[in-house]
């Protein structure tokens, strides 16, 4: 039999040489798991912003089958509603018909728009419709809705208005800047 001969100092350095393993294991433990929840929290923050865009088109959709449904009032400009965005606007008051059985173009443009523009401020914070009949061709529209992301560039006080131009092309905002899911449509 053969025995090896180990001296006490390498014995107590390989004692030490586990621990230092396993602290070393930890702390890569440690920063993959910060990694994760990261990862999880912008994955959280992307699903928000993608629910109030999937809000965003519903709402434009909504509205566009109404323009549909009262053609002569859509050609005839009654649905443009131009105003400044107001992430602090009021409740829209819904006006009535002169004549209860039957809706002129012109009274159901103005139906429609108050309830769009109520349901919009109920369903998105901050939210806001501006719509604007084309130039060139009295069918076609430009639909934007438009909402306060607070994870979204641009939503502080601070931000950059040269950054909006680009998002919301036309529309008149002051900061915090919205977001806006525009859609055009032809009648």
């Amino acid at each position: 039999m053969n025995r090896r001969t180990v001296s006490v100092g390498a014995l107590g350095r390989a004692r030490g040489a586990s621990l230092i393993e396993v602290l070393v294991a930890i702390l890569i433990l440690s920063f993959g798991m910060l990694a994760m929840a990261g990862l999880h929290a912008v994955a959280f923050k992307y699903g928000k912003m993608s629910q109030f865009r999937g809000v965003a088109t519903q709402l434009a959709i909504d509205l566009s089958d109404r323009m549909r449904a009262n053609v002569t009032g859509a050609i005839a400009g009654q649905y443009v509603y131009t105003e400044a965005y107001d992430r602090e606007a009021e409740a829209v008051t819904i006006p009535t018909c002169a004549d209860t059985t039957r809706c002129t173009s012109a009274e159901m443009a103005a139906l429609d728009l108050a309830q769009m523009r109520n349901t919009v401020r109920l369903a998105l914070p901050g939210g806001a419709l501006f719509v604007q009949q084309d130039a060139a061709a009295a069918n076609v529209y430009n639909i934007w809705v438009l909402w306060l992301d607070p994870e979204a560039p641009g939503s502080d006080e601070d931000s950059d208005a040269a950054s909006f131009s680009s998002q919301c092309d036309g529309i008149d905002a002051d900061a915090p800047l919205p977001q806006c899911m525009p859609m055009r449509i032809a009648l």
